[in-house]
């Protein structure tokens, strides 16, 4: 049965369903995600990496990620989900440390189960079960030892992310130098001497996702930047490659979380100051 318990700084989640398509997402908070079943590919920002069942994914504030499947075996999964406050109320160096490990993303089963990664999201599973008395402090605790136990594998082995092919590294880097203006399927094809209707079904295969959302990816990328940057949202539209703001907005929503450019930079801005966990919309990851 699905499991799910929320706070302001921390929130955990046990569920299994069929494949379907998930929907790209993006954080103010880390999250710590448990792949237990199924067959995929994880996303984070453009890098892709191999699903496996025991692998255990983070991302950092701000990374964009998704999940790709492959199969149509059932995908079973825990995740937490904690932000820098939660870190530090016990310790001043660990949301450094957590900074450093979310930038290497993937742990793979041997490592989880080596350093009792899976036994601690089994331990929050069972008291977000029974809910005896003090249970979120026991499973806050567990949250605090696991990120430990993470930043300790991470400092001695991670997984590495997958290599695109030959084809597909062409075609992400014609794109990378190109998305900041208008850009056809076909102008794509042309430059990287691929029939237009093959390319994309190649780059959908390999990828999970189309060659148009992969710019608007890209994109979305570029906009985050431009916003840090100091950029007005008013002009960064045009400086990421879209002459009608309609459809900039259209593509920032997918890939925000469903939040206008004005709120997602807005919440960015202030989330340091603020409880992000009840602001942000939740997909299942």
């Amino acid at each position: 049965m699905p499991v799910s318990l929320k706070r302001a700084h921390f929130m955990y989640s046990y569920d299994k369903f069929a494949p379907k398509d998930l929907t790209f997402q993006v954080h103010h908070y880390y999250e710590v995600l448990f792949f237990m079943s199924g067959s995929a590919r994880y996303i984070i920002d453009d890098v892709e990496y191999s699903a496996s069942p025991g692998d255990v994914f983070i991302t950092a504030p701000g990374e964009i990620h998704s999940i790709v499947f492959t199969g149509d075996d059932v995908y079973e999964r825990h995740f937490a989900q904690f932000d820098t406050d939660f870190l530090a109320v016990l310790s001043a160096s660990l949301p450094e440390r957590v900074e450093d490990a979310a930038k290497k993303h993937k742990i793979s089963a041997d490592d989880v189960k080596k350093y009792g990664i899976d036994a601690l999201f089994s331990s929050i599973n069972d008291c977000s079960l029974k809910r005896k008395p003090e249970y979120e402090v026991l499973i806050q605790s567990y949250i605090i030892q696991m990120v430990v136990a993470i930043c300790e594998c991470m400092s001695k082995s991670f997984a590495m992310p997958e290599r695109p092919s030959e084809k597909i590294r062409k075609i992400k880097d014609y794109v990378s130098r190109n998305f900041t203006r208008a850009l056809t399927l076909d102008e794509i094809a042309e430059n990287v001497f691929f029939n237009k209707f093959y390319m994309c079904h190649l780059f959908k295969e390999e990828t999970g996702m189309t060659v148009k959302e992969y710019i608007e990816l890209m994109r979305f990328m570029y906009a985050r930047k431009l916003y840090s940057q100091g950029k007005k949202i008013s002009d960064i539209a045009a400086l990421c490659g879209y002459n009608d703001y309609s459809v900039f907005y259209k593509s920032f929503v997918r890939y925000s979380g469903g939040l206008s450019p004005k709120e997602f930079f807005s919440l960015q801005t202030h989330a340091d100051n603020s409880s992000p966990m009840h602001k942000h919309k939740h997909e299942p990851s």
